[in-house]
């Protein structure tokens, strides 16, 4: 009888362990089921939420007309400790539409891109320089329709004069030239230097080694005033060419007014530190 028993509490023991066993792969099996599920869930989520797209503002579609770069492709180029598109907004923050021959501009100055890009993408051209060009294109392809469709450019030896007078000196002429607002851009003294560095890559008047460019830029201011003078005394008429004239007449002989009051300056500055000295002596 007790060998009876005891071999009925062993089965009772084995059945009891096969249940358990049943009942732990059950909820194993489960466990496992909702690690599934929330992995399903978390790729599904995923998949949802996509990342929002980027909305273009003013500056980059300024970038994509000026540059002709596709914004998403610049997003994801690098640029030293910037991507391209954070550099290029830089430059085209202040770049503004072309009022006349809108397509024969972008054409000019996608080209200056083009041969500058490396300078541009790694910060060496100046901001300044790059939005006198743009801004003032119309003025320096003046005169290209001759070479056809989208063949117009920028020439050359104006980089030549930039690099020449460096862009502190340029900055200097402009705010000379015009009497520009202390926290803007100075257009209107930008856009008669334009005008002056047209002339002078025309007329084939260089910059000197020294960089000097306040002499030769007042040689041009002269002569442009002379040449309104002339075709003044050959009107008659108060018509509208009449009247461009006279604001050119104006402009010129602001600038020219400015620069004299600056040399003024500067010969009073100049006769005050030699007295100075003396005094010192």
């Amino acid at each position: 009888m007790f060998e009876f028993l005891k071999n009925e509490w062993q089965l009772f023991l084995e059945d009891m362990g096969s249940v358990k066993s049943f009942f732990g792969n059950i909820f194993a099996t489960k466990n496992e089921y909702l690690l599934l599920q929330s992995a399903n869930q978390n790729v599904e989520m995923d998949s949802i939420s996509e990342p929002q797209k980027y909305e273009l503002d003013a500056i980059d579609h300024k970038v994509s007309a000026y540059f002709g770069e596709n914004v998403e492709d610049i997003r994801q180029n690098v640029s030293g400790d910037k991507t391209q598109h954070e550099v290029l907004r830089g430059y085209a923050q202040f770049f503004k539409p072309y009022s006349e021959t809108p397509e024969m501009c972008n054409s000019a100055f996608r080209k200056y891109y083009d041969r500058h890009a490396l300078k541009i993408a790694t910060a060496e051209l100046p901001i300044e320089q790059a939005r006198i060009i743009q801004n003032n294109v119309d003025l320096f392809i003046k005169g290209q329709e001759i070479f056809g469709e989208n063949s117009q450019f920028i020439d050359s030896r104006v980089d030549t004069i930039f690099s020449k007078a460096g862009i502190n000196q340029v900055n200097k002429v402009i705010n000379i030239l015009y009497d520009g607002s202390e926290s803007g851009i100075n257009v209107q003294g930008e856009r008669i230097f334009a005008e002056v560095l047209t002339h002078m890559v025309d007329g084939g008047i260089k910059v000197d080694k020294s960089g000097e460019l306040l002499n030769p830029v007042k040689l041009v201011l002269e002569e442009k005033l002379n040449n309104v003078h002339r075709s003044l005394k050959g009107h008659e008429d108060w018509n509208d060419e009449y009247q461009a004239l006279l604001s050119q007449e104006r402009k010129y002989l602001y600038a020219l007014n400015r620069i004299e009051q600056y040399e003024t300056e500067q010969r009073i500055a100049e006769f005050e530190q030699k007295i100075s000295e003396l005094d010192a002596v």
